[in-house]
C-alpha cells in the first residue's frame, strides 16, 4: 500500500510483494479485508497490550503516536480507499482504535488513582474513557489525512488528559 491505494491491490499483489503462493495466503485470510483486520489488530493492539505495564502510559502513548507517524502512508491509503469500501473500513478502523485508545486511557486513570486520595465511580472512568477515547480517534484519523505529525499532538494531549483528570479529582 505504499504505492497503490487499497482498492487497486490485489491478493496476487500482495502475494508477489511477499513472495509467497497464492495458497499461503488463503490458508491464513479468506480475503484482503481480513488482512487489514489482522494489521489493525496485531500491530496496534500489540504496541499497547505488551508495553503498557512496563512503559507507564505517557511513553507508551509517545510511542503510539510514533509507530502512527511511521506507518502514516500505510494509514492514509486505507483512509482514503474507494467510496464502496470507505463506509467499511472507517468503521472498523475507528471501533478498533477506539478499543485500544480505551484501554490506554483506562491505564491513565489506573495510575492517577493510585496517586490520589481519589476514588472514580465506574460512570466516571467509563465516561472520562469514552470521551478522550472518541477525542484522540478522530483527532488521530484527521492528522494522518492531512500528512501532519502525530508526535507533536503528545504534549497537547497528555496536558488534556491530566487537567480533565484534575477536574474530575476536585
Amino acid at each position: 500500500m505504499q504505492s497503490n491505494a487499497y482498492h487497486q491491490i490485489s491478493v496476487s499483489d500482495i502475494m508477489q510483494t511477499a513472495k509467497i503462493r497464492r495458497q499461503t495466503f488463503y490458508n491464513y485470510f479468506q480475503n484482503q479485508e481480513e488482512l487489514l483486520s489482522w494489521i489493525f489488530e496485531n500491530d496496534f493492539a500489540e504496541l499497547i497490550n505488551d508495553n503498557l505495564d512496563y512503559y507507564g502510559w505517557q511513553n507508551e502513548l509517545l510511542l503510539l503516536l510514533r509507530y502512527l507517524d511511521e506507518n502514516q502512508i500505510f494509514y492514509q491509503k486505507i483512509f482514503v480507499i474507494d467510496k464502496n469500501f470507505e463506509h467499511f473500513f472507517l468503521i472498523q478502523w475507528e471501533h478498533f482504535f477506539l478499543i485500544q485508545w480505551e484501554n490506554l486511557l483506562d491505564k491513565v486513570i489506573f495510575d492517577q488513582e493510585k496517586k490520589s486520595d481519589y476514588h472514580w465511580s465506574d460512570l466516571e472512568k467509563s465516561f472520562i474513557c469514552r470521551y478522550n477515547a472518541a477525542a484522540i480517534c478522530a483527532i488521530t484519523r484527521e492528522s494522518i489525512i492531512r500528512g501532519n505529525s502525530l508526535e507533536k499532538l503528545y504534549s497537547q494531549i497528555v496536558n488534556l488528559l491530566l487537567a480533565q483528570i484534575k477536574i474530575f479529582e476536585s
